[in-house]
């Protein structure tokens, strides 16, 4: 105990000190995760927040559980009301899900049980972000995105059967009373756009928190592959980023994407701290996601090469020594040609409102 706690003050001295000595640098990191926050996190997270949790106090994630009753119970071990709650969990991104678990638990739907198993798979990276984001983004390769999404989906299922598989058998029992009815629509909405507002802000704290951190320790780590490999389980974001200058294997991408980063996970701890999910079953489940995720990658890149060789092409340097030859020119003036003999003939008309 007193190794950790002397270990714990060092590590605290040595923060401080570097942000005393290197402030530059710092603000730098500190404005960067405020730029990700503002022009990727809010934008594209926070909807899907005040959704996730206004699907649960609306009642409609009950609704919709009737249907959805034996599918969930069959894969997942877990009542039809989470249905909503897991679809979430693979659109709206890593804290959405695990934000529409908590509420879940809140409003009596799922057990404690039940809670801490969903956030043991329920914290997946969404379609904007890996596709866009981490595809066209820094792959330049739409296929490579649709490679690493398919890779997520995969490891999202295997983890929640497994995670069902190995349950016991009273974790699946009957969830706690609910805490009063369902609101009104026009309560729910404010109460979840409270709520996301919340959650998002907590969020981006630790957003800027971490790209300060990494800012930090790009002063000391001058490898570039130790760099990345610090960046992958420290902040996905930056991690990915790095990874995509090294030109590493996609498959590295879809375990960074499944182990999500430590900053995720304070995130989703944050988030779902009235559940108390054991810290180390937490990571133990991101790791083996993570793992789940690179080998449905590995599999996917066999079956079908032509995304892979897509993504391999952009490992070189792209070099302008062909933009004024000849031949490009040639090429263009059949691309002219062959678009105007491709072009309607029909008249296009502008027609006023």
């Amino acid at each position: 105990m007193k190794f950790k706690t002397g270990a714990l003050l060092a590590a605290v001295a040595a923060v401080a000190c570097a942000l005393l000595l290197f402030p530059a640098q710092a603000a730098q990191g500190a404005k960067n995760g405020v730029g990700y926050s503002l022009n990727i996190l809010i934008p594209s997270l926070y909807p899907f927040m005040v959704l996730s949790v206004f699907v649960v106090r609306s009642g409609l994630s009950e609704k919709i559980g009737g249907a959805m009753r034996r599918p969930t119970r069959a894969l997942f071990r877990l009542p039809g009301g989470t249905a909503a709650s897991l679809l979430m969990s693979v659109v709206g991104g890593y804290p959405a899900g695990a934000r529409s678990a908590a509420a879940l638990y809140e409003a009596g739907v799922v057990s404690r049980a039940e809670a801490r198993r969903m956030l043991c798979f329920c914290v997946s990276a969404g379609p904007p972000f890996v596709v866009t984001a981490v595809g066209v983004g820094f792959l330049r390769s739409a296929p490579a995105g649709a490679i690493l999404l398919a890779s997520q989906l995969a490891a999202f299922f295997a983890m929640g059967v497994l995670c069902g598989v190995f349950a016991p058998r009273e974790a699946a029992g009957k969830p706690r009373a609910k805490k009063g009815g369902d609101a009104g629509p026009a309560r729910a909405f404010i109460a979840s756009a409270a709520d996301a507002a919340d959650a998002t802000l907590t969020m981006c704290c630790f957003v800027v928190l971490f790209a300060v951190l990494m800012s930090l320790l790009r002063l000391f780590v001058k490898d570039p592959v130790l760099s990345a490999v610090l960046s992958s389980l420290l902040e996905v974001t930056g991690g990915c980023a790095d990874l995509a200058r090294l030109g590493v294997p996609l498959w590295v991408f879809a375990f960074a994407l499944g182990w999500g980063g430590l900053c995720v996970h304070f995130q989703v701890l944050a988030c779902t701290a009235g559940i108390g999910v054991p810290r180390g079953r937490f990571e133990l489940c991101r790791l083996l996601q993570g793992a789940l995720a690179a080998a449905a990658c590995r599999g996917l890149c066999l079956l079908f090469p032509q995304s892979a060789e897509a993504f391999e092409n952009i490992r070189g340097p792209v070099t302008g020594a062909l933009s004024g030859s000849a031949p490009a020119a040639a090429a263009l003036a059949a691309l002219c040609v062959a678009l105007v003999l491709c072009a309607p003939r029909a008249k296009l008309e502008m027609r006023g409102k």
